[in-house]
């Protein structure tokens, strides 16, 4: 049996976490300042997706994404699933406090990383690199990489990911493609808690 140690010396079974588990790991993971971006990678990779306990906060709208907060984390993070219908994307955007982590639980996401427009210049923006993540896959993202987009691009599956944000945000800078312009945009999700949808 295999086991990750955390900067705090807990030990979290490698491959076999629960999300229960997942949280708990994070939850002492951040417990000071002493974490690592390496260490998160490697509990979201030991998080076993296939027991399915995910589903029991998934929600999927004919109209936009859904976002979903877990875990509010203690202000260095929190834990989000997105469930993402047929065709769904975000629109192009950067993390200007944040390190996003993600996981694919259920079908294929693409990932596409655009270079940051110059201030001032309206230009089309430039595609650096583009990447399909499937199932048990993780991701990262930061401003150092990047700006970019994510979407379902499949015409038949959904698609659920989950992403730990750290620290948290509320705001993203979103950008136009064909122009490079930039807008602020509040970020909305909707609590676990406070989504009667959700069994926990």
């Amino acid at each position: 049996q295999h086991y990750y140690i955390t900067n705090n010396l807990s030990l979290c079974r490698m491959g076999q976490l629960t999300l229960s588990e997942v949280m708990q790991c994070l939850k002492e993971e951040f417990s000071t300042d002493k974490w690592s971006r390496e260490s998160v990678k490697e509990i979201l990779e030991s998080y076993d997706h296939t027991g399915g306990d995910w589903k029991q906060y998934c929600k999927f709208d004919d109209h936009k994404y859904y976002r979903v907060v877990i875990d509010i984390g203690n202000n260095r993070y929190n834990l989000v699933i997105l469930c993402w219908n047929c065709g769904q994307g975000t629109p192009v955007h950067d993390h200007p406090t944040a390190e996003c982590m993600f996981k694919v639980c259920e079908g294929s996401v693409c990932e596409t990383r655009y270079s940051f427009p110059e201030c001032g210049k309206k230009v089309h923006l430039e595609v650096s690199e583009e990447t399909s993540l499937n199932e048990g896959e993780v991701g990262h993202i930061n401003d150092y990489q990047g700006i970019h987009r994510m979407s379902n691009d499949s015409d038949t599956d959904t698609c659920v990911t989950l992403h730990c944000y750290f620290p948290p945000y509320k705001t993203v800078n979103t950008y136009d493609e064909r122009t490079g312009d930039k807008t602020e945009f509040i970020v909305k999700c909707v609590m676990a808690e406070e989504d009667s949808s959700c069994t926990q």
